[in-house]
């Protein structure tokens, strides 16, 4: 069965979006296996994470692995597609985080502060700052990006659901250079949205641009209860993926 697809990248994180008014079965394809397939980058299409847009207006995003979560750099995505697909609508809730579209270019959106937790922990013997916004994040200052360390942290008994982990350096006051492992993709990604808005809430930062692996800038501003995150989306494709 032939399934439309759409996909996008913001700060090179890239993401599939399927929608139900061209999907008349798209409920069918809501499982792991499906998810899995699609995503690979060998055999699928290849994303770092895919959505279902519904008729009613709900809207849900998974990881690779098929689990559920909120994804911030998708959601730029969301905004930008917009202004193609106006029953995107203008604001929506994912996994429990209201999102609102700012503007769709550029694509911005917004989402309401909701810090569950925020410590500083020493997790395998390194000393970071967890924050839990929705998403947890480890960030670890002053050490290069590694990836067996960062698999070993992710997968460390001290984070309950595991956790993404951030290496990060600062440019300056308002300049982090920052480089993610993402839980659910399990490696590195280009950019993750969710970790540049949980370091500015963990660190106090009312206003930052944030250069993450792709050298493409994520901006966050903090205004109050409410974080703003904008950045650079392209329309990379469209066509059917055949299941």
């Amino acid at each position: 069965m032939a399934v439309k697809f759409h996909k996008l990248h913001s700060s090179g994180n890239d993401f599939l979006i399927l929608t139900e008014v061209e999907n008349e079965n798209l409920e069918t394809n809501l499982n792991k296996n499906f998810i899995e397939k699609i995503c690979h980058r060998n055999l699928g299409i290849g994303a770092d994470g895919i959505f279902y847009v519904f008729k009613k207006g709900e809207i849900r995003h998974f990881d690779p692995d098929g689990s559920e979560s909120f994804c911030v750099n998708g959601s730029l995505c969301l905004a930008y597609l917009k202004k193609s697909l106006d029953f995107v609508p203008d604001n929506f809730s994912l996994n429990g985080v209201g999102v609102s579209i700012v503007s769709f270019e550029p694509a911005e959106i917004s989402f309401a502060l909701k810090l569950n937790s925020k410590e500083i922990k020493i997790v395998e013997g390194v000393k970071g700052l967890f924050v839990d916004i929705g998403n947890p994040h480890f960030f670890i200052e002053g050490i290069e990006p590694e990836k067996r360390l960062a698999e070993k942290l992710r997968n460390s008994k001290e984070f309950e659901n595991g956790a993404n982990i951030s290496f990060f350096r600062r440019l300056n006051e308002k300049e982090v250079e920052i480089t993610t492992y993402e839980r659910g993709v399990e490696d590195f990604t280009l950019a993750c949205g969710s970790a540049c808005a949980a370091f500015c809430v963990g660190y106090g930062v009312k206003e930052c641009v944030f250069h993450p692996m792709s050298k493409i800038p994520l901006k966050v501003k903090v205004n109050n209860e409410t974080v703003f995150i904008s950045g650079k989306v392209e329309y990379v494709a469209k066509g059917f993926y055949f299941n």
